[in-house]
């Protein structure tokens, strides 16, 4: 599995490999959101994803994006994520799901991608009873579709990449 760079900017990127303009539900502007297929990390808040769900020719999107609160952090481990990990598996409804992590232990939030009826669903994320989410839409140019994986692991083998892992 390959992994990214994904950050929330105030401004576009000159270096992302791909980007798009998001918005609140209400229209109001919440940045850009930008991924790098880098290795050094391209700003101080980005979190890995999975590579898969970046597609530079992607649709439009509504998004769930779940972040702790600055300084927090829960283990991969940790019961509420294992449970949101389960839950997403047992109705794969998303078009794109990768948790955010910066080390191979740690959960840093997630982000679940969705188009047409999936959309109004975002307030169900699972993600989102781990720790707040922005619900926001996103223009072209930045997610793809990624089919539902496998099933998540409990153990450590592989915990260095984001969720999901569609092989061992």
């Amino acid at each position: 599995m390959s992994w990214c760079w994904f950050d929330l900017l105030d401004a576009p990127s000159d270096t992302a490999t791909a980007q798009a303009a998001a918005f609140h539900a209400d229209g109001s502007a919440a940045g850009w959101l930008a991924a790098w297929r880098t290795r050094a990390r391209p700003t101080r808040e980005a979190r890995r994803i999975d590579d898969r769900i970046v597609d530079p020719g992607g649709a439009p999107a509504w998004i769930s994006l779940v972040r702790p609160p600055r300084g927090v952090r829960l283990p991969f481990d940790d019961l509420a994520v294992q449970q949101a990990r389960r839950n997403v598996l047992g109705d794969p409804w998303a078009d794109a799901i990768s948790t955010l992590l910066s080390d191979a232990s740690h959960f840093e939030g997630a982000i679940t991608v969705v188009r047409g009826a999936g959309a109004p669903r975002l307030r169900d994320d699972p993600f989102a009873r781990v720790f707040d989410a922005r619900i926001l839409r996103v223009e072209a140019g930045l997610f793809g579709r990624v089919p539902p994986p496998c099933g998540p692991t409990i153990e450590r083998y592989g915990s260095a990449n984001p969720w999901p892992q569609d092989r061992f």
